[in-house]
């Protein structure tokens, strides 16, 4: 199995604001009430990425497709 990690893919100025699992492509978005702090953002992010499983159907679709 490949090593799965978090990709930034859209960003507010120096905040992320979306992030996408490289394994899957599962998608992350950071909730307005975290947007206000960059490291409330990004921790935010590692949170979904870390608490998400891949899954087989989702890991077969390419990145970008929903």
């Amino acid at each position: 199995m490949s090593q799965r990690s978090i990709r930034v893919v859209k960003w507010l100025s120096s905040t992320p604001v979306t992030g996408v699992c490289t394994f899957c492509s599962r998608e992350f978005k950071v909730p307005m009430s975290a947007l206000t702090k960059t490291a409330d953002a990004q921790a935010n992010l590692q949170e979904q990425f870390d608490g998400h499983k891949c899954e087989r159907e989702e890991a077969s679709r390419p990145l970008g497709e929903s």
